[in-house]
């Protein structure tokens, strides 16, 4: 029998919040060296943009991983997803719920699921 959602599916949207997590700290760290940068070339040759090219540099790396961060989803949003391609205007007339409804039911089930595996290999 063919699973609904692809273990490997499950797999990576688990890993989606350390991804986000990863993305912010790149970002932090490319806007700490970009004002360090800044300063560095203030209080050593009072030309605050002496390392011009390299500031640029960062702050358009801040400013791309940001947008990454941003865009990136939740694990709860790629399950939601993955849900949703899935569902039928007769899978929703069956269970006799709105849309939003069947869906957390269904993401509600994917945790308890993944969570009970995980306590598993836990023991």
């Amino acid at each position: 029998m063919k699973p609904i959602i692809s273990p490997w599916l499950i797999y990576f949207a688990s890993r989606a919040d350390n991804l986000t997590t990863f993305f912010g700290v790149i970002t932090g760290i490319c806007g700490s060296i970009a004002i360090c940068t800044f300063f560095a070339g203030l209080a050593g040759y009072n030309e605050p943009f002496k390392f011009r090219k390299t500031i640029s540099k960062l702050i358009i790396g801040c400013v791309v991983m940001t947008i990454i961060t941003i865009m990136t989803p939740n694990t709860e949003t790629i399950y939601t997803m993955a849900v949703v391609n899935e569902i039928t205007p007769d899978n929703i007339q069956t269970i006799g719920k709105t849309g939003k409804d069947v869906v957390d039911y269904i993401t509600d089930q994917i945790d308890k699921v993944i969570n009970e595996n995980d306590e598993k290999e836990n023991k």
